[in-house]
């Protein structure tokens, strides 16, 4: 394995354990959002007061986006992974990557009525200002959170599923290289007595891990000699 390879399967490992971690993160603000949601509209004594959703609505819109960020770094480097490997990259998504850069420049848009647009082109230089933007559904972006969705309506079982997938192909190379190392050890130790003998010992100890407990005194003390 080259060490482009490496880095990249170390990235991909990376980005994906990421969006995992983040996932968790957007799903628990999500969801005490939504019960703080309900709880405000009964109106009760114990019922959250307004600036407690406010900040539930920015701390979710925060968790919700770097979720996003992190998935479409996850795609890169998944990319670069198979490209290192000569193999043929998994189709990008178009649209995550057309939602991470209106986020990434969410700051040169236009705001109205909840949604944010593209400012209008002036001058030749303002047509890369909200190109990302101009590149969504509808040519905006609704900054709206809830029904079950992300940030431009993303699906989050969707970003999950993929992280998932890296991070089991990954697990699942680094066991088979141990079981090919451990193999290997195996063929060489034909040749090699004393540590065919070792080997012996460490796959007895699996079968029989009640053979190697030290033997303990009658004063709860352990015999080391």
């Amino acid at each position: 394995m080259s060490e482009s390879e490496e880095h990249a399967r170390f990235f991909v490992r990376t980005w994906a354990e990421a969006v995992l971690r983040q996932a968790a993160r957007a799903r628990t603000i999500r969801h005490t959002a939504e019960q703080d949601s309900r709880n405000y509209d009964r109106m009760e004594d114990w019922s959250p007061p307004l600036y407690v959703l406010e900040e539930n609505f920015r701390t979710q819109w925060a968790e919700e986006h770097q979720l996003i960020w992190s998935a479409h770094q996850l795609e890169r480097w998944d990319a670069r992974l198979r490209r290192e490997r000569g193999e043929q990259p998994r189709p990008e998504d178009p649209f995550l990557k057309t939602l991470r850069d209106a986020l990434e420049h969410l700051d040169d848009a236009d705001f109205a009525n909840g949604q944010a647009v593209a400012p209008p082109i002036v001058t030749r230089k303002d047509k890369h200002k909200g190109r990302a933007l101009r590149d969504l559904p509808g040519g905006l972006l609704d900054l709206v959170l809830g029904d079950g969705t992300l940030v431009g309506g993303v699906l989050p079982q969707a970003i999950e599923q993929r992280a998932l997938q890296a991070v089991r192909a990954v697990e699942q190379e680094l066991v088979e290289e141990q079981l090919n190392e451990y193999a290997g050890l195996l063929h060489a130790a034909e040749d090699d007595p004393e540590l065919r003998d070792l080997l012996g010992r460490i796959s007895d100890y699996y079968e029989h891990p009640e053979r190697f407990a030290a033997p303990v005194d009658q004063d709860g003390t352990t015999d080391t000699d």
